[in-house]
């Protein structure tokens, strides 16, 4: 597959594996009912962009037919390699360079604010740009997108940290890329997320949890 593709890492619907720290509030089961509902959202959000798509699930290959339309465009399931979340980053980004695709982007499924119109934007920067990025307001990022491997975007980076952000923005500028920033946005990951996504009619889920 030749061009632009969409890369989406996304975890296999295991209670107890899935939004842990929502969990500790609100139990395993309506933390993955919450995590099945953003990953809806996030099918929502990318189903009509007319590129191909691989999925990158973190234990095992899921039944294809247990996963919807993503859209008309060409899907792929992969599994995540890697031994912490930069290296499967960075072999997603070189699985789709050495197959001929590129420029690549990368999103993950704790963004409920991540819409069609913010990843059109991110391929439309990579036409000028190296890098561009998502900022997410707990000092990560949401999104991710190379027009070649980037090694050095990923390692040395304390991952899940408030300081993932600044600290990849740093190593781009010393490996003097040209980076292109999107707008900042909120992840979902513990009890005040939820609750204010909820208040804002952003997420809708099944509540059949305590």
């Amino acid at each position: 597959m030749k061009g632009p593709i969409l890369n989406i890492f996304l975890k296999n619907p295991v209670p107890g594996k899935v939004k842990t720290r929502l969990a500790k509030d609100i139990g395993e089961e309506a933390a993955l009912e919450v995590y099945q509902a953003l990953v809806e959202k996030t099918r929502s959000s990318c189903k009509d962009l007319d590129i191909p798509k691989v999925l990158w699930f973190d234990s095992y290959l899921p039944n294809p037919s247990d996963l919807g339309s993503w859209g008309h465009s060409p899907l792929l399931i992969r599994k995540q390699e890697g031994k912490d979340l930069g290296e499967k980053m960075r072999n997603a980004f070189l699985y789709c360079f050495q197959n001929g695709s590129g420029p690549a982007i990368l999103i993950g499924s704790d963004c409920p604010e991540l819409d069609l119109l913010h990843l059109k934007e991110a391929f439309h920067i990579l036409d000028h740009k190296d890098v561009v990025l998502g900022p997410a307001k707990d000092g990560g990022y949401y999104l991710v997108g190379l027009k070649s491997d980037t090694p050095e975007l990923f390692h040395g980076i304390e991952w899940s940290t408030e300081t993932v952000f600044a600290r990849s923005l740093e190593k781009l500028q010393w490996a003097r890329k040209q980076v292109g920033l999107l707008p900042v946005l909120s992840d979902l990951d513990d009890i005040q997320d939820l609750e204010y996504f909820e208040s804002k009619g952003i997420l809708d889920w099944n509540k059949n949890g305590p």
